[in-house]
C-alpha cells in the first residue's frame, strides 16, 4: 500500500510540476495507424520514430486544460462503456427474435401442411360439414373459426417478428457506428493528453518501448508469411485462430480491483486485477482463448513482465494483456490456446522490485479492441481501447467472490 501511495505522489508530483513551471513537455501525437500494407506499416512507423527523435513537436499543457481533458475522456468512456452495452444488448435480441422466427415457421408451415391450405377455406368447411348433428356443425364451425383466426395471427406474428428483427440490425449498425465515432473522439482527446494519462495508468511503456514492441510485431507477421505488399486485413487477421469464448485465465481466485476510470489521483484502471487467496507463489496465469502472442516485454517498471496476445473472438479483433507476471513461458509468434500457460503471476516487491506499479501478487488483466501494433502502435490509445473484460470473460460478481475453476458460469 505505502509504494501505491509513493507511486501516485510522485505520479502527481511530476504533472504539477509541469503545470506550474510550465515546462514545455514531449508531445508525441497518438499513432493510429492507416497502412494498408506491412510495407506501408513499417514507413510509418520510420516516420513516426524519425519524428519523435528530431523532437520537433512540443506542447505544454495546464492543469485547467489536463483536468478538462481528463473530463472529456471520462465522460466519453461511460458514453462507450454504455453503447458497448446496448451492442450487446441488441445483439442478443436479434438472435433471439432469429431463433423465434425460425420456431413460427416451422410452426406455420406445420399448419399449414394440417389443416391443407391449398384448398382455401374448403379444409375448414369440409369439417363442419362432417358433423353428426345441429350440436356437433356448431362445434366444429367455433373449432374451424379459431383455427382460420390462430392461422392469420400466426402469419401476423411472423411477419411483425421479421420487421422487428430487421429493425434491430438497423440499429445494431448505429450502435457501432455510435461506438467507431467515440473512439474516434476518444483517441483526440488523448492525444492533448499525450504520455501524461500513461503515468496515471497501472501498466505503461515508454515511446522507445512502444517503437520497439511494433518492429517486432511487423517481423513476426513477416515471418509467419505475410508479404510485405500484402493488406494486412488479409494477412495479419487471417492468420489468427478463431475462438467464440474467453475463459479466466486463473483456475481459482477473485477479482481484487474492477476496470475503469477510478480519481485523479489514481487514475484510469485499463483492465481487471486478479489473485488467489492466500497470496502463493508459481500460480500460472493461461490464455484465455486461441490466439498469437503478439509482443512480450520484459522487465517494465510499469507491468513487469507483460505479454500481449492477438486474438479474434467472434469475428471481432483484440489484444489481451497479462502485466506483472513473474515468469513468462511463451514467445512472441507462438499460437496458444486456452490451454497455454502463458507464465507465472507475480506482483511482489520483494521478487519483482523493478515493478513500481504494484503493491501485491496478482495478474493485471486488460482487453483491446483491435490489434495493437496493426491497428495502432501507441500505448495510450491501447489503454482507450480497453473494454471491461466482463463484457467477454465470465467473473463472479463484485470483488473477493472466489471462482474454482476457468469455466463455471456465474
Amino acid at each position: 500500500m505505502k509504494k501505491k501511495i509513493v507511486k501516485q505522489v510522485n505520479n502527481i508530483s511530476k504533472i504539477l510540476l509541469a503545470f506550474v513551471l510550465l515546462i514545455p513537455t514531449l508531445f508525441v501525437p497518438e499513432q493510429e495507424v492507416h497502412a494498408q500494407t506491412l510495407r506501408e506499416l513499417k514507413q510509418e512507423l520510420e516516420e513516426y520514430e524519425a519524428n519523435y527523435k528530431e523532437n520537433q513537436s512540443k506542447q505544454a499543457l495546464t492543469k485547467e486544460q489536463m483536468n478538462q481533458v481528463q473530463a472529456n475522456i471520462n465522460q466519453i468512456k461511460k458514453d462507450m462503456e454504455q453503447i458497448n452495452v446496448d451492442v450487446t444488448n441488441l445483439t442478443e435480441e436479434v438472435a433471439e427474435l432469429e431463433v423465434n422466427i425460425k420456431k413460427k415457421d416451422k410452426e406455420i408451415k406445420d399448419l399449414v401442411n394440417f389443416i391443407q391450405v391449398s384448398n382455401g377455406e374448403s379444409a375448414y368447411l369440409e369439417y363442419a360439414f362432417g358433423a353428426q348433428d345441429f350440436t356437433d356443425f356448431i362445434y366444429r364451425m367455433s373449432v374451424s373459426e379459431q383455427l382460420a383466426d390462430y392461422n392469420e395471427e400466426l402469419i401476423d406474428s411472423f411477419n411483425n417478428m421479421i420487421k422487428q428483427n430487421e429493425q434491430k440490425k438497423v440499429e445494431l449498425k448505429e450502435k457501432k457506428e455510435q461506438l467507431s465515432t467515440k473512439q474516434t473522439e476518444l483517441d483526440a482527446e488523448l492525444a492533448k493528453l499525450g504520455d501524461e494519462l500513461e503515468s496515471l495508468a497501472d501498466t505503461s511503456v515508454s515511446i522507445e518501448e512502444q517503437i520497439q514492441a511494433q518492429k517486432e510485431i511487423i517481423e513476426m507477421y513477416e515471418d509467419k508469411g505475410c508479404d510485405l505488399d500484402q493488406d494486412v486485413a488479409s494477412c495479419g487477421r487471417g492468420l489468427l485462430p478463431s475462438s467464440t469464448a474467453l475463459y479466466r485465465p486463473l483456475a481459482q481466485g477473485h477479482v481484487t480491483s474492477e476496470w475503469g476510470y477510478r480519481d485523479f489521483l489514481s487514475g484510469f484502471h485499463e483492465g481487471i486485477d486478479m489473485t488467489v487467496r492466500p497470496d502463493t507463489y508459481n500460480i500460472p496465469v493461461y490464455s484465455a482463448g486461441n490466439g498469437i502472442v503478439s509482443t512480450i516485454m520484459y522487465r517494465n517498471s510499469c507491468g513487469g513482465n507483460m505479454v500481449l496476445v492477438h486474438h479474434t473472438i467472434n469475428g471481432q479483433t483484440y489484444t489481451l494483456l497479462y502485466a506483472h507476471l513473474r515468469s513468462v513461458n511463451v514467445s512472441t509468434g507462438q499460437y496458444v490456446t486456452t490451454g497455454t500457460q502463458i507464465g507465472v503471476m507475480g506482483g511482489q516487491s520483494d521478487t519483482e522490485s523493478y515493478d513500481k506499479c504494484t503493491f501485491g501478487s496478482h495478474l493485471h488483466f486488460t482487453i483491446s479492441t483491435g490489434l495493437y501494433g496493426l491497428d495502432y502502435g501507441s500505448w495510450s490509445t491501447l489503454i482507450s481501447r480497453s473494454i471491461d473484460p466482463r463484457n467477454l470473460v465470465n467473473f463472479p460478481s463484485g470483488t473477493y467472490n472466489e471462482w474454482y475453476d476457468r469455466t463455471t458460469a456465474y
